[in-house]
């Protein structure tokens, strides 16, 4: 029994002892009273609409993940294509590396621009003396020169469903080839 009136006491205790010493909280009016005028002023942070110029259209992400999908799942044949067929010229299966294109979709889902920005597609292993396909020590590399305007080519005849909801420009940069 003792021990219940002590810890009885000693919560008790606790409880007032906790309240006493409890800082008095500030109401949301005496926080505003006292955080008002030049305080307010000097941390504000704030910006001039007035002088923000228009970023221009955007597209829905969603749309723009469709499209990036849509190259990567379904037209990537047609880099696959373009890659084959630069093989051939070359007569080297060792052939790749990697490639930017930029293209204009159209809110109708067709493509009404498109141009080649860089590539670094080009033989991965040549002849040696031998006549064996080697990484070092062979040929000299060649370029896949005609890569770039195949697809071109292609990517004119691409369409994207669903539309982006304004024209929309889209970089893609992308890497072909096994021996890459």
């Amino acid at each position: 029994m003792n021990n219940i009136k002590t810890i009885t006491l000693v919560g008790i205790a606790s409880l007032v002892a906790g309240l006493g010493c409890r800082p008095k909280q500030q109401t949301n009016q005496e926080l505003l009273a006292s955080y008002g005028g030049e305080k307010y002023e000097e941390d504000i942070v704030a910006s001039d609409y007035e002088e923000t110029k228009s970023q221009g259209d955007s597209i829905d992400p969603r749309t723009q993940a469709s499209i990036q999908d849509a190259i990567e799942t379904v037209w990537v044949t047609d880099f696959e294509t373009c890659l084959e067929v630069e093989m051939d010229r070359l007569s080297n299966r060792w052939v790749g590396g990697e490639f930017a294109v930029e293209f204009t979709i159209e809110t109708s889902g067709m493509v009404s621009g498109a141009k080649f920005l860089s590539s670094d597609i080009k033989e991965r292993k040549t002849k040696n003396a031998k006549g064996d396909f080697v990484t070092e020590g062979g040929a000299a590399a060649r370029l896949a020169d005609g890569f770039g305007d195949c697809i071109v080519a292609k990517i004119y005849k691409w369409e994207f469903d669903p539309a982006p909801e304004v024209t929309y420009t889209h970089t893609y940069n992308g890497r072909i080839g096994e021996a890459w």
